[in-house]
């Protein structure tokens, strides 16, 4: 039988292609299989074909709103106007270099055998240390045991007391010289005298306990070992300059900072081998001609000793022994350099900033108008910044760097 299309309620038969729309089988999947989007996005009661439109849904996970950027860390606030500060007055000086202060004792014996020329070496000496470095001077004759001066080691003892105590900051150097005799005892220890002859003379005869702590109120000497202590538990770094046989102690030890020395020998007679003085001839030649370089900035302990044994003690040597062509062996100066970090360099001796009437270098422009920039980033173990180990860092920058910029402390933050 034939089918009829449908009659509309106007009375007019619909197109045949209208009526098989809602029987035609949907093409589409039954929504309780797949995610929809549920949300109306057309106006109420108005129908679009759109509306039976599948959405894939995003995938699913946190969503980060926001960035956040670096802060500053809690706590860390200070440190950064300290470390400020801290480079600023350190680059404000002029003279800058590792010490901001230094401070020289130089002995010898008031009752010397030879003391009119140790005297004039030492004048020589102290003349350069003071005029062309700017070093603060204190020369002190080591006086024999009399009615004044009971003990030289007792003397000596106080007097090198006082200098380690005077500005003991990790900023300041000391540096303490000797000319005069050494020797060891019945004990191992090392002792300085006022002449070679009594080196020898009690050097083994006199009994182990004659030398007590105080060197004895019968002889012009001082048992050294004591007395090194003091300098070794000095915070601030220290120098020995030693015109004489030095014999090496296995008990140096060293907390902080450096102690470091240089000797006219390992152990053996200087006044036999080089002869009085020559040791300090030598520094103080070496020294001088350093300040007269266009190009000088420092010179480390390391590098006296290496131009000491490289080219003067071979000279004077030779200018002692000329009759020999050819000198295969002859002594040579000690260096020792004990650190309670190893990471410190040796000492450097370099000029400081005069003492100016009125004027502080704290508040001296840097002259930091031009010139390229460097930047660095360091990434802190903890928030805990070492005020000292940074000052040291500062004051051990190459001499080209003008001014330091401190930005930060800041503390990264981590997404998860």
């Amino acid at each position: 039988m034939q089918q009829l299309a449908p009659v509309s309620p106007s009375g007019r038969r619909l197109s045949p292609s209208a009526s098989l729309i809602g029987s035609a089988p949907s093409v589409y999947h039954d929504p309780q299989e797949m995610d929809l989007d549920s949300t109306p996005s057309h106006q109420p009661g108005r129908a679009t074909f759109s509306e039976s439109r599948i959405r894939t849904p995003l995938p699913s996970g946190p969503r980060l709103d926001k960035v956040i950027p670096y802060t500053p860390g809690a706590g860390l606030d200070s440190p950064k106007g300290d470390l400020q500060g801290l480079a600023s007055r350190i680059l404000a000086d002029p003279y800058r270099s590792r010490y901001r202060t230094v401070q020289v004792l130089l002995l010898y014996w008031e009752d010397d055998d030879d003391k009119g020329a140790v005297k004039e070496a030492v004048d020589q000496l102290s003349s350069i240390l003071a005029g062309q470095y700017h070093y603060t001077l204190d020369i002190k004759p080591i006086p024999s045991p009399s009615e004044n001066c009971k003990s030289s080691w007792k003397w000596l003892s106080s007097t090198i007391t006082t200098l380690v105590e005077q500005n003991d900051q990790r900023d300041a150097l000391k540096i303490v010289y000797y000319n005069g005799h050494s020797y060891l005892d019945a004990d191992r220890q090392m002792v300085l005298a006022r002449s070679v002859d009594s080196c020898f003379s009690r050097r083994f005869s006199l009994p182990a306990n004659f030398l007590d702590s105080s060197g004895g109120p019968e002889a012009a000497s001082a048992r050294w070992s004591g007395i090194q202590q003091i300098l070794e538990e000095a915070s601030s770094d220290v120098l020995l300059l030693m015109d004489a046989a030095y014999y090496p102690s296995s008990t140096l030890q060293r907390k902080q900072g450096v102690f470091e020395l240089l000797a006219a020998s390992n152990g053996e007679d200087v006044s036999k081998n080089i002869g009085r003085n020559k040791f300090t001839r030598a520094l103080s030649d070496l020294l001088y001609s350093r300040t007269s370089q266009k190009s000088f900035e420092h010179i480390s302990a390391a590098e006296i000793h290496a131009k000491l044994l490289s080219s003067y003690y071979p000279k004077m040597i030779q200018d002692r022994y000329p009759e020999q062509e050819v000198i295969t062996s002859f002594p040579s100066p000690l260096h020792l350099q004990i650190s309670g970090d190893a990471r410190l360099p040796s000492v450097s001796l370099a000029p400081v900033a005069k003492s100016v009437s009125g004027y502080s270098w704290d508040s001296a422009p840097n002259g930091t108008s031009s010139g390229a920039q460097l930047s660095l980033t360091f990434r802190l173990a903890d928030d805990d910044v070492n005020m000292e180990k940074w000052s040291e860092w500062f004051r051990m920058m190459p001499d080209g760097v003008k001014d330091v910029k401190v930005e930060g402390p800041y503390r990264n933050h981590t997404f998860r």
